[in-house]
């Protein structure tokens, strides 16, 4: 008889900590060895995603579930910036995550109390994360399921925020529940132990593996159709536009080649991605003269055209980053890579060897990368080989499935 796994993941849309699941449910051989069911809350952004991403008809169930994020997001919208704030105290000092969670503990109770369930594998953006996991663990204690293996796709959050202080006597009963909590790099395994005060026989480190989609277009054909010029290096970086992922010092560093570096040719930029710090960024662009260097880009469907299109992928990074997908993604086509040197990313990345490691805010170090992998074709070819190699030998999504099933026999037979 096939062992059942229910999955629960709680995220507004498909995104790249995800990428597991689509792994999993599009996987013959892994369906045909289990019985799956998915529980998320839904989203209308969230289901066109994973629709999108499903090749395997897999039983799930979307749920309304409560999110405080959402009551936050909400109070951004008001016109008054100066109530922001006092609101969100408000909202914290009447516990309304609390509540939240209480509620949602019921409602995923009500959902999967009458089903057979051997194992709940719970996907969480990070820890904290999505408060719904808690409940998601609260929920299987109650129907009587024992073997909870909670994924952590970030950097554990600790307790210096007032925010965080009450989460303290949740967060014991989670760790106590939780029978093997799982990252995605060898960084995130040694943070989560430590801020959380996990042992560390209780968390295991599984590399998150890809499984690469079709180029559909050729990189003519993304040139056509991008209107990019035709003669010149393209660089992009695929990523939201948020704070956390250090656009504003690549700008910088296009800016400083522009200025400083007379005997570089200037590369083409394309920023592909939507978010905050849109306006900003346009901006900059615009006060610096680099509008005829950079390309943005709101949403590009097929994204592994895009990267195949790409002569260099950059990821600037300084903040809140753990095992970038978009890595991983960029390896798999054999392309030259420039990151930033912190949390999972060396793991990932061989300085100088399948890509170019630069710290996380240095301008000076990002365009000197950016200028040597302009100058240098045949380091960007050696770099991109060796990149495809590594990823080929440690980061498939065969190898990462291969290890999470060793790990849920171990779980269901009870030796782990």
């Amino acid at each position: 008889m096939k062992r059942s796994i229910l999955f629960f993941s709680d995220c507004s849309f498909f995104a790249g900590c995800e990428n597991m699941l689509a792994n999993f449910f599009n996987d013959h051989n892994f369906i045909d060895e289990y019985h799956v069911l998915f529980i998320y809350r839904w989203t209308q952004r969230y289901e066109n995603g994973f629709n999108n991403r499903m090749t395997n008809r897999i039983e799930n169930i979307p749920l309304r579930l409560y999110d405080h994020y959402d009551l936050y997001n909400s109070i951004d919208e008001i016109r008054w910036t100066s109530l922001h704030k006092p609101l969100k105290i408000f909202v914290n000092l009447l516990l309304v995550k609390y509540l939240f969670v209480f509620l949602n503990t019921i409602t995923l109770f009500i959902t999967i109390r009458k089903r057979h369930v051997d194992l709940v594998h719970i996907n969480n953006g990070g820890y904290p994360g999505a408060y719904s996991a808690m409940s998601m663990v609260m929920a299987a204690k109650l129907c009587g399921i024992f073997r909870i293996l909670y994924v952590v796709n970030n950097i554990a959050v600790g307790y210096r925020s007032p925010e965080r202080w009450l989460d303290y006597f949740f967060d014991r009963a989670i760790i106590r529940w939780v029978t093997i909590f799982v990252t995605g790099s060898k960084y995130a395994h040694d943070k989560i132990t430590t801020t959380l005060d996990i042992p560390p026989n209780k968390v295991r480190c599984i590399h998150n593996g890809i499984s690469p989609r079709s180029v559909t277009e050729t990189r003519e054909q993304i040139t056509q159709r991008l209107g990019l010029p035709n003669n010149r290096l393209i660089f992009s970086v695929i990523a939201v536009l948020d704070e956390r992922k250090g656009h504003i010092y690549l700008l910088k560093a296009l800016d400083r080649i522009q200025k400083t570096h007379q005997d570089c040719a200037m590369p083409f930029c394309i920023i592909e991605g939507s978010g905050p710090n849109e306006a900003l960024l346009k901006t900059y662009v615009q006060e610096n003269n680099l509008t005829d260097d950079v390309l943005f880009i709101s949403h590009e469907p097929q994204i592994f055209n895009l990267i195949n299109a790409s002569d260099c992928i950059v990821l600037p990074s300084i903040k809140d980053e753990d095992f970038p997908n978009i890595i991983l993604e960029s390896m798999s086509l054999g392309k030259a890579i420039i990151a930033s040197d912190f949390s999972g990313i060396p793991e990932q990345i061989e300085h100088m060897k399948s890509g170019i490691l630069v710290k996380p805010q240095n301008v000076s170090s990002l365009a000197n990368a950016i200028t040597m992998l302009t100058k240098d074709p045949a380091l960007r070819n050696y770099l991109g080989e060796n990149a495809k190699t590594r990823f080929g030998e440690i980061f498939t999504d065969k190898h990462a499935i291969k290890e999470y099933s060793e790990t849920y026999h171990k779980l269901i037979e009870g030796v782990l």
